[in-house]
């Protein structure tokens, strides 16, 4: 009797044992599909990636991503959205960007921007102003920030000559920036 009671205590552990493994392995896998399905979305309702170009896969919380993107920004785009999703534990990212000729085709010109250009631009102006806003020690809501193929200009008011140089090394070290015009005016003192 006694073996049985210990084979039948030794059956029912083992059999919770390979329960709680499943359920563990379940809950992976729903947690992958939820961050797979939420990727797919946000990149969907991104208006400078293309979900259908984007390839995603996740497993056990690692992203990987594949398919083909415009530019280098959109691929550094695609990874830190990625990295920003709850439940991400990294991100390969595996992007290629895509040569599209008639992209090179297009000389930028002051007065006219090509649809692609004015995108890259937009989205470096809002990568230069995010970093302004985030950083304690510049003036972010004094900055105005334009962006022209890939050169910065900076405008607007600012405490010092210290936050004037701040503001142009933080736009500086962005993406794919060429150049920094800084026309900040510092503010005198009252």
């Amino acid at each position: 009797m006694k073996k049985y009671v210990v084979a039948t205590g030794l059956l029912a552990s083992s059999c919770l044992l390979a329960m709680q493994a499943y359920g563990v392995e379940s809950s992976d896998s729903v947690k992958d599909a939820w961050i797979d399905g939420k990727l797919e979305a946000v990149y969907a309702l991104n208006r400078h990636l293309s979900a259908f170009a984007i390839d995603t896969s996740v497993a056990q919380g690692v992203v990987h991503l594949t398919g083909q993107v415009r530019t280098d920004i959109d691929r550094d785009l695609a990874g830190e959205l990625a990295k920003g999703i709850d439940g991400v534990v990294d991100v390969d990212n595996d992007l290629l960007l895509a040569a599209r000729a008639a992209d090179a085709a297009i000389t930028v010109t002051p007065t006219a921007r090509s649809f692609g250009v004015w995108i890259d631009d937009a989205t470096t102006t809002a990568s230069v102003k995010t970093k302004l806003l985030n950083n304690p020690n510049t003036d972010g809501l004094q900055i105005d920030v334009d962006t022209r193929g890939d050169v910065v200009t900076l405008s607007g008011e600012v405490g010092s000559t210290e936050q004037s140089a701040l503001a142009e090394e933080l736009a500086r070290n962005t993406g794919d920036v060429k150049d920094v015009r800084n026309q900040l005016v510092v503010r005198k003192a009252l």
